[in-house]
């Protein structure tokens, strides 16, 4: 974080939205493909001032066969059980060192069964607490401003056992956990590296793995080898693309090669990138909710082929890039009931890397949602990406699909996953026509199969 059409029922439209849904929808529906299994919030706490917002960054944690999220707030941390069938809720609370309104940021990674603790306001530390004795306990390990006394964002490249921290006292650091209870400083680039103020400056969030550095540096991202921590290496930058705005922050697939990057920027998309060359970035694609002006991407992040993302007041939202030049959405959920405010609330984080596969999102102003999202994927498990796609196009009271060769239309399902009657009307320019003149408004998936693929994607039905 930096510091509706009213329709006309004269009959309907289609429109095809195998990447997005069109904004008239979000106030009839809630969700597509995710279901809420829980929910934590503490109306107690107070809002910060700057935002009215109570609640930060989300991080989870498995350990012993159970599962907790860990949520930031204006007073401090919580941990919260959230293990499948057996949620006991709140089991530890860590007070910030400040506390109250003052407080917007506080921010999460684990290593070593510890979670590091940082914040971006007040009379900040660094807090590293033990998460090995839970349920019943989380004791402060490390609670001191003497190394780091306010943080934006922090990493943790584990394989390298090094701490990144991003704005805040520091600007920009790099720190050992060789020791993981007495962090020890390896570089301040700022104060050593001689190009680092006039091409990087100031850093708002970073992706490290094995040493390699993609920053976030407000109007840019550069990918720096931080493997010599005295002779850092500027690989590559991204200073050019489209829809530019905020830099705010990224991720890396695992293939080494596709990169996600979100602008913090109002009516702004996710970018894809290929950054398989460091030194020659190239720009894939776009994805956005097109929720309208008032939508901000907030946190992207990659699980093999799952695109997770808090999309601030559009909530979370997760695509399959298993092709980045053919996103697929596969789900929604959208957990701010609000108007648009064209500031920064809603989904702040999301985490989905439970062992139970359940999605942790920090809400701002409505705490800890826990999201089963097996529905999306089961979507997702049988899409075919390349060459062959199902599309979608929009006709007059009808849609044409065109279908992979040897392919056939096998259903169409509302957004509540009922079937509807599949009425093919003939073809016309290689594609098949279905009457679609009595669905009703709202989203449908349409799937199709040959003897052993299949084939889906979604369009929008919605009112003139």
């Amino acid at each position: 974080m930096n510091t509706g059409r009213k329709p006309q029922a004269t009959g309907f439209r289609l429109v095809a939205c195998g990447l997005w849904l069109a904004t008239c929808v979000a106030s009839a529906q809630d969700s597509l493909n995710v279901a809420k299994i829980y929910q934590w919030d503490d109306p107690g706490l107070p809002g910060s001032f700057l935002y009215d917002n109570t609640y930060s960054a989300v991080w989870g944690y498995a350990r012993d066969g159970r599962e907790y999220g860990i949520i930031g707030s204006t007073m401090g941390t919580h941990i919260i059980d959230v293990t499948p069938d057996d949620i006991t809720g709140e089991v530890a609370f860590i007070p910030g060192n400040d506390q109250g309104g003052d407080i917007v940021h506080r921010e999460y990674k684990t290593y070593l069964d510890r979670l590091y603790a940082v914040t971006d306001e007040g009379q900040g530390t660094l807090q590293i607490i033990d998460l090995r004795h839970l349920p019943d306990s989380a004791p402060v390990l490390y609670d001191s401003d003497a190394l780091i006394s306010r943080a934006h964002t922090l990493w943790i490249d584990t394989a390298n056992a090094r701490l990144y921290t991003h704005y805040g006292s520091s600007d920009f650091a790099i720190w050992s956990l060789a020791d993981p209870d007495a962090p020890t400083l390896l570089l301040k680039p700022q104060f050593s590296v001689p190009w680092w103020d006039e091409q990087v400056g100031g850093v708002h969030d970073a992706y490290t793995v094995n040493n390699i550095c993609y920053t976030h540096d407000v109007d840019a991202m550069h990918i720096i080898d931080f493997t010599d921590v005295e002779a850092p290496v500027m690989l590559g930058s991204l200073t050019e693309y489209p829809q530019a705005g905020y830099n705010h922050s990224g991720w890396r697939h695992d293939n080494g090669q596709l990169y996600v990057m979100a602008d913090e920027t109002h009516g702004t998309d996710l970018k894809l990138l290929d950054v398989s060359d460091p030194t020659d970035i190239s720009f894939i694609d776009t994805i956005g909710t097109d929720r309208g002006p008032g939508s901000i991407p907030h946190n992207p992040c990659f699980l093999g082929d799952q695109l997770h993302v808090s999309w601030y007041e559009d909530g979370y939202w997760l695509w399959s890039v298993a092709d980045p030049h053919n996103a697929q959405l596969l789900g929604w959920y959208d957990m701010h009931p609000e108007p648009y405010s064209f500031s920064y609330k809603g989904a702040w984080g999301v985490y989905p890397y439970l062992p139970s596969g359940h999605v942790l999102i920090s809400e701002m102003q409505h705490g800890l949602f826990v999201l089963d999202i097996s529905q999306a994927l089961s979507l997702g498990a049988g899409m075919v990406t390349g060459q062959e796609r199902l599309r979608v196009r929009s006709g007059n009271s009808h849609i044409i699909v065109d279908l992979p060769k040897g392919a056939r239309i096998t259903s169409i399902a509302d957004a509540l996953g009922r079937q509807v009657p599949v009425d093919i009307r003939g073809t016309t320019n290689g594609g098949t026509i279905v009457d679609t003149r009595n669905f009703a408004p709202g989203i449908f998936t349409i799937t199709a199969t040959d003897s052993d693929r299949r084939w889906s994607t979604t369009f929008l039905n919605i009112l003139e």
